[in-house]
């Protein structure tokens, strides 16, 4: 085979090709692994803690930033993915529940419709002749462990969508390329647009799509080299201007073309920085400490030194992480071993550059650009170049570079295969490599099933990472295993001793064992680290709530508020300071504020129509669970309470239908049935209250209200006969 083609005397049929990809893309590692998880890490933030996803008025998806924070809010990462989070929505709104297996399968489609969309890609870069090469790359490409992150965090599906437009979008503009008339061209062009601003919408990164696109315009369509628009620009300035004239006649339609990209990228990127007010997001320096060293030589050194660490990572998928923060990744800070390795790394991509200068002009050549145009364009927003990223590294952004390196891999076997003649020896390897990389693919799809098991396979990787001790304490304590959790979230603060979020989870722990002391001097640190940190102040005061310390206390609420003003959470807890304070008015206040900001309140409705019949104002507290039935039709407890009212006001009919209503929601809480038990006492119906007095001490034999009720009952029974 010579030298300069990529012809594969090693699958010749091209059907077998397309057979065996279609069946690889539905690969076991994707399909079973992690189809039926639970929502992990980050999913409970941008999916189920997100009101986007579930009940916000639609164009508010479009004002928020991916995990449900107004945009000009100044913590808002900026991460503006509205059709990602819309994706979330119609699954919701299709099932009116989240079910994360239904999340999971919808993901494992989509990586299926990219892992074939993929195969068309490289088709459309390497020509009809080179379908083996598209076929092998698209296999890599199919099993890479890199895609787990993308694939089996339910979040991912912002790579996943972002990718499909991105694909369609090439597809797209290669038919805009050889449309052979105006209309189609325009029509093509239009679908185009659409396209790359759907990725945009899906991910930030979508946008490079158009950089892919014009390298392949100038260097697959018109073989135009780097080294020729080198040569170009030294000679322009020489040449008459009839010469440059001709060159632009030659040229005319692949200028026009990249005008209108051009034109396009300007566009969207103008409307993107509008969004976000044209202001970048702010980070903690935990977030990415690199980005946040004086010394701009140390800055750099540590960028490279992340960047041959991603590129480890396509090369060896062996060690994968959630989080790649908090001690996870050193810095440099002086001379290290380390800058030994970013010296080897640049050698052999600067080589690959050179290369790509300096060698014959071929197709060879041609594809080894696309392929690094792929690996390169779409990673540029992560690269900390442009502007500082909230995350050291991320395995999802390597998505769709992971397909220009797949690209890279296949052409240097071929050449390898080309230039020592072991056609044999080559396919074993990759065939072994195939192997290898589904079965990583499988073991760490299945590690994303659940967060214990996701947190736990992070301390192999990153056992200084403040980060993934922070989790597992987390995940502890939602289990019921507190005094792990408190041991992690120390381990955290000991790694990591400026930890606010970790100090105000371990103060929560330590103030429900009834530490007050402790968890104080906690919230107070953190708030000092982080002075609008609204959670820690709102902690804060209901400790010193706890203490009698009243005025301390309304002072951390409202310092809560400053800093968060939508806080129902805060409002409800301010209301019940005010009632301790026996400040009836002032608590009424703050919990209609509780639920004006979130309708759905349930405890502050509840405290709102308990404290009004305690005030004697029986008709409000009606009126005010009527109201409340509006928002939360299906909380039980609103009906116990108005049935309460009801039959202290003698409306026994009246009450008996709430009671009922109240059984219908909840019909495993004994004191609906011992209060109704109460009610059919008072009423005279003694059978019926005998009943509901022994259903309530079947649901809870130490219920002594019902057990004294039911022996008051069998006296006057007794008195009766």
């Amino acid at each position: 085979m010579a030298a300069s083609t990529l012809s594969d005397p090693l699958c010749p049929n091209p059907a077998c090709v397309y057979l065996y990809c279609v069946t690889s893309v539905f690969s076991p590692a994707r399909t079973h692994a992690s189809y039926d998880g639970d929502f992990v890490f980050d999913d409970t933030e941008a999916i189920v803690n997100n009101r986007d996803v579930r009940d916000t008025p639609f164009w508010e998806v479009f004002q928020n930033d991916f995990w449900g924070t107004k945009l000009s809010h100044k913590q808002s990462h900026k991460s503006y993915r509205p059709f990602t989070t819309l994706s979330f929505r119609l699954q919701f709104w299709l099932r009116q529940s989240l079910i994360s297996q239904d999340y999971h399968i919808i993901n494992i489609i989509l990586h299926s419709i990219i892992c074939l969309l993929t195969l068309f890609v490289y088709n459309v870069f390497l020509g009809p002749k080179e379908q083996s090469t598209s076929f092998y790359a698209t296999a890599l490409f199919t099993v890479h462990p890199i895609h787990a992150e993308a694939v089996s965090g339910i979040v991912g599906r912002a790579e996943l969508l972002c990718s499909l437009f991105t694909w369609l979008s090439i597809l797209l503009y290669n038919h805009t390329i050889y449309a052979k008339d105006m209309l189609r061209e325009w029509v093509t062009m239009s679908g185009f647009t659409i396209c790359i601003t759907a990725a945009m919408l899906c991910k930030e990164t979508g946008i490079t799509a158009i950089g892919i696109c014009a390298i392949y315009d100038i260097v697959i369509v018109n073989k135009i080299y780097p080294i020729d628009i080198i040569n170009f620009f030294k000679r322009v300035s020489f040449k008459r201007a009839d010469k440059f004239s001709n060159n632009f006649v030659k040229y005319k339609s692949t200028l026009l073309r990249l005008a209108a990209l051009v034109f396009i990228a300007i566009t969207l990127l103008f409307l993107r920085f509008s969004v976000m007010g044209f202001s970048t997001p702010k980070f903690q320096s935990v977030d990415n400490p690199a980005s946040f060293m004086d010394n701009t030589l140390l800055r750099i050194l540590n960028y490279n030194y992340i960047y041959c660490l991603n590129m480890w990572l396509l090369i060896c998928p062996v060690w994968l992480c959630f989080d790649w923060s908090m001690g996870c990744v050193s810095l440099i800070t002086s001379y290290d071993y380390r800058i030994l390795v970013i010296i080897i790394f640049w050698f052999m991509f600067g080589t690959l550059i050179i290369y790509m200068f300096i060698s014959h002009k071929n197709k060879t050549l041609r594809y080894v650009i696309m392929g690094f145009t792929v690996l390169i364009c779409p990673f540029l927003p992560a690269s900390n170049i442009f502007f500082n990223v909230g995350f050291v590294l991320a395995e999802r952004v390597l998505y769709i570079p992971s397909a220009g390196y797949c690209l890279l891999v296949v052409i240097g076997l071929q050449k390898l295969t080309a230039r020592f003649s072991l056609p044999k020896t080559l396919l074993l390897a990759y065939a072994m490599l195939i192997v290898l990389l589904f079965l990583r693919s499988w073991i760490r799809s299945n590690q994303w099933r659940n967060e214990k098991m996701l947190f736990q396979s992070a301390l192999n990787v990153c056992p200084l990472n403040a980060k993934v001790h922070y989790n597992i304490a987390k995940n502890a304590a939602d289990a019921g295993k507190v005094n792990l959790a408190k041991l992690e979230y120390q381990e955290a603060l000991r790694l990591n001793p400026k930890y606010a979020q970790a100090m105000n989870n371990l103060g929560n722990l330590l103030k429900d064992d009834g530490k007050f002391s402790e968890a104080i001097n906690l919230f107070k640190q953190a708030v000092t680290l982080q002075r609008d940190f609204s959670t820690a102040w709102m902690n804060l005061g209901i400790v010193q709530s706890a203490l009698k310390q009243y005025e301390e206390s309304e002072t951390s609420y409202f310092m809560a508020l400053q800093y968060r003003s939508n806080y129902p959470d805060c409002h409800y807890n301010l209301g019940v300071l005010y009632l301790e304070q026996k400040q009836y008015d002032k608590a009424l206040k703050a919990w209609i504020n509780a639920t004006r900001q979130k309708p759905t309140h349930k405890r502050a409705w509840t405290n709102m129509i308990l404290l009004l019949d305690d005030l004697d104002r029986t008709e409000e507290a009606l009126k005010m669970a009527t109201e409340a039935l509006k928002f939360v039709p299906n909380h039980a407890s609103i009906y116990f309470n108005v049935a309460n009212i009801l039959g202290k006001n003698g409306k026994y009919d009246e009450a008996e239908v709430q009671f009922k209503q109240a059984i219908l929601r909840d019909s495993a809480s004994p004191m609906i049935y011992a209060n109704l038990g109460v009610l059919y006492h008072r009423w005279n119906k003694l059978n019926a209250a005998e009943e509901m007095y022994k259903k309530a001490l079947q649901l809870k034999p130490d219920l002594h209200s019902a057990r004294n009720n039911l022996q008051k009952l069998y006296t006057l029974k007794a008195s009766i006969k």
